[in-house]
C-alpha cells in the first residue's frame, strides 16, 4: 500500500483542495457555499495535510483557536480539533497519531492546556485520550403539547434583521459564556458564518433565519419549514441556538418558538443537559428527548487545567493520571483547593484516586460524577470516599455545554 510521502503544514491558497480532500474521503464534495465558509474560518497555519507520493491530499487535520469556559475561572485556551481524516489507502500507519501529536504540540506551544472536539466515532478518539466532557441532547415537541407554565414577563421579544443581530447576539452569548461551562468563543468570522452565510439554496427548504431577541437579556435564532398535510398546516420550527441570562427569558424566548402560526413541530438541537424547558411545560411527559455526546476534551496540561477552574469548598486530593501519550500528563498531582481555588503540583505521596486522562477530562467540567465512573470500574480509590470527595470539589451550577459542532 502507498505511504505518505510527507505531512506539511499549509498555506491559504490550498485551504479549498484541503477541504475536498477532507469532504472525499466520506463520499461529499463541497458546493461553493460549504468552500467559501470553510475557507472564511479556516487558520491555515494550524492545519495539517499528510500527501501521496503523486501529491495528492490523503489526510487532514486542523485547529481552531478557540477560549474555552470553564466553571468559576477564566476562560483558557483550546485547540478545537476539526476536520480529520485519512483516505482508506493510507488507513492503519499511524497517520492520524502523527498528526493528532502534532496538533498536541502546536496546541501546548501555543499556551493552550486543552483540546477539544466534536467526534464522529468516540472509540477512534478515546485512544488518543480524549473523554465526553459536554453532553448535549435533541429535543422535540408537537406544538398542540408545548403550552407553557405562565413565566414572568421579561419584556417583549423583539425580531431583528441581521445586521441588529450582529451587533446585539455577540455580547449576549459572551455573557452567557461567562456563566456556562463548555463553551467556547467564536471570532468575527465565526460570527459571519452564524448570522450572514445563508444562501438560499443551503436552507434544505427552510425559511431565512429569524433572530428573536431580548435586549441584554437573550436571544434565539431558528428557521421554520413550511409544510402542509392534507390542507393542513405542518410546518416545522427548528431552533439552532438560543441563550438566556436568567429564567424568564428563557421562558419568554421558549414560548415564542413554541408557538408560530402554521407550525405543528419543534426541534430544538444540541441543547443541555439541564435545559429548563422539560420544567416549563405543562405536559412534559410530550417532550421527546434524544441524547448523545457532545464535546470531548483532551487535557494536554493536566496541573494547568485543574489549577483554572473554580472549585465548591476545600480539599486536598493527590490523583494519580495515566497519560499513554504525554509523559508530563503522566505521575502523582496533589490537588489543594482552599476557598474555591486550586493549585496542583507534582507530588510523590500516595494516591487518593488513580484514572486515566480520559477520565478526568470526562468529569473535569463537571457535568459527569466520578462516582458513577468508579462504579463503572474506570477508576480506583486509594483512600475510601475520595471519589466522592472529588465530586464535591468538581460541582457546578450549570451543565457543561457546547451549543454548536466545530
Amino acid at each position: 500500500m502507498p505511504e505518505l510521502s510527507e505531512l506539511r503544514a499549509i498555506d491559504a491558497a490550498e485551504v479549498p483542495a484541503y477541504a475536498r480532500a477532507f469532504a472525499a474521503v466520506f463520499g461529499s464534495e463541497p458546493d461553493a457555499h460549504a468552500l467559501a465558509r470553510v475557507a472564511r474560518i479556516t487558520e491555515s497555519d494550524r492545519v495539517l495535510v499528510g500527501t501521496a507520493a503523486d501529491g495528492s491530499i490523503a489526510a487532514t487535520a486542523g485547529a481552531y483557536s478557540f477560549d474555552l469556559s470553564v466553571p468559576a475561572g477564566a476562560p483558557i485556551g483550546c485547540a478545537g480539533i476539526t476536520r480529520v481524516s485519512v483516505r482508506a489507502d493510507h488507513r492503519r500507519r499511524g497517520v492520524l497519531r502523527r498528526m493528532l501529536q502534532q496538533l498536541h504540540r502546536q496546541a501546548l506551544d501555543r499556551g493552550e492546556p486543552v483540546a477539544a472536539l466534536w467526534p464522529s466515532e468516540v472509540p477512534i478518539y478515546g485512544r488518543f485520550g480524549y473523554g465526553p466532557s459536554a453532553a448535549c441532547q435533541d429535543l422535540e415537541v408537537s406544538r398542540s403539547s408545548a403550552q407553557l407554565r405562565a413565566p414572568a414577563d421579561p419584556g417583549p421579544v423583539e425580531l431583528v434583521d441581521t445586521a441588529s443581530a450582529r451587533r446585539l447576539l455577540p455580547p449576549l452569548r459572551e455573557a452567557v459564556r461567562a456563566q456556562r461551562p463548555g463553551l467556547v468563543s467564536r471570532t468575527v468570522a465565526w460570527w459571519e458564518t452564524v448570522l450572514d452565510e445563508d444562501p438560499p439554496d443551503a436552507r434544505d427548504g427552510a425559511s431565512p433565519r429569524f433572530h428573536a431577541v431580548l435586549p441584554d437579556r437573550g436571544y434565539a435564532i431558528y428557521r421554520v419549514h413550511q409544510r402542509w398535510t392534507d390542507g393542513a398546516p405542518a410546518g416545522r420550527v427548528e431552533v439552532s441556538e438560543l441563550h438566556a441570562l436568567d429564567p424568564e427569558s428563557a421562558a419568554a424566548l421558549w414560548a415564542l418558538v413554541t408557538d408560530l402560526d402554521l407550525t405543528e413541530r419543534i426541534v430544538a438541537r444540541r441543547r443541555p443537559l439541564d435545559e429548563p424547558l422539560w420544567h416549563l411545560l405543562e405536559d412534559p411527559g410530550r417532550l421527546r428527548i434524544t441524547g448523545h455526546w457532545g464535546l470531548h476534551l483532551r487535557l494536554l496540561d493536566v496541573p494547568a487545567v485543574l489549577a483554572a477552574r473554580g472549585y465548591a469548598g476545600e480539599d486536598r486530593l493527590v490523583l494519580e493520571v495515566d497519560d499513554e501519550l504525554l509523559a508530563h500528563n503522566a505521575g502523582r498531582f496533589a490537588l489543594c483547593v482552599e476557598d474555591g481555588r486550586a493549585t496542583c503540583r507534582r507530588v510523590d505521596e500516595p494516591a487518593d484516586l488513580v484514572l486515566d486522562v480520559r477520565e478526568l477530562a470526562t468529569v473535569v467540567l463537571g457535568g459527569f460524577r466520578l462516582t458513577a465512573l468508579q462504579a463503572a470500574g474506570r477508576v480506583r480509590s486509594g483512600t475510601p470516599g475520595a471519589a466522592l470527595r472529588l465530586d464535591r470539589l468538581l460541582f457546578t451550577d450549570l451543565a457543561p455545554w457546547q451549543d454548536g459542532v466545530f
